[in-house]
């Protein structure tokens, strides 16, 4: 699951004494601004968006906010060049120009990240005024 964190420290400056209230309101409105930013083929990547928030001892509360497809992670990071062989069959099949070919191996030129979740923070947390900070 792609994630992206806020500053900590810049974080707890700018937000001591903010409320609960304001917290989930920048982590809705995070997931919301994702789930536009997120490219749709089948509509599945941006269904599986979700808030998990948790009280730490200290009080306070993290979210996280991710996308629960398998997929999610290589659509927001991108990929670097890799070699796709079959797991199950002796060959790999697919269609090219109307044509059906089969391969024992290809060379995936990789995939270019569309950062739709660090968008989506970056302009809350630029409209809220917390510091951004990608890990």
């Amino acid at each position: 699951m792609p994630r992206v964190r806020l500053d900590r420290a810049a974080l707890n400056r700018t937000i001591r004494g903010a409320s609960r209230g304001e917290l989930d309101s920048a982590a809705r409105l995070t997931l919301n601004l994702a789930k536009l930013f997120a490219p749709v083929k089948t509509g599945r990547l941006r269904a599986s968006g979700r808030i998990e928030s948790r009280r730490t001892l200290g009080l306070r509360t993290i979210y996280t906010i991710g996308f629960d497809v398998h997929y999610a992670p290589f659509v927001n990071d991108g990929t670097k060049p890799h070699k796709i062989r079959p797991k199950r069959a002796k060959a790999l099949k697919f269609n090219v120009g109307g044509r059906t070919v089969f391969a024992t191996v290809v060379n995936h030129p990789g995939t270019k990240a569309n950062p739709f979740l660090d968008r989506a923070l970056q302009r809350v947390a630029a409209n809220r005024g917390y510091q951004f900070k990608h890990d």
